[in-house]
């Protein structure tokens, strides 16, 4: 069983800090809980497939430059999910932290 069904989000809180985790297609993404903007909760957001711009992390197979990327619910901010850059506004971002599954579990390295 995974933790988080594919196409499904979750926030939680880590030593502290919100972190959002999605489940794209079986890879799993953590992200600051929190766009800089106005705080709204990232793991309500909409997960998009866009356009991979110049230091973008990994792009998806089978598409051409695309990159998975969530956008806030308040204002429609958008942050690459592998690299926390921020598409809308390039001067801002959100931290990202390593994940990985085992046995069922989530755990941030």
């Amino acid at each position: 069983m995974e933790p988080i069904p594919p196409g499904q989000s979750m926030e939680v809180t880590v030593e502290g800090k919100e972190v959002a985790l999605f489940n794209v297609d079986g890879t799993y993404y953590a992200v600051g809980g929190r766009c800089p903007h106005r705080s709204g909760p990232l793991a309500r957001g909409k997960i998009e497939l866009v356009p991979g711009t110049e230091g973008s992390g990994t792009t998806v197979p089978g598409t051409t430059g695309s990159v998975w990327a969530v956008r806030c619910p308040l204002h429609g901010w958008l942050f690459e999910l592998e690299t926390g850059k921020c598409l809308t506004h390039p001067s801002a971002s959100i931290p990202c932290f390593p994940v990985r599954c085992e046995g069922g579990e989530l755990f941030l390295e």
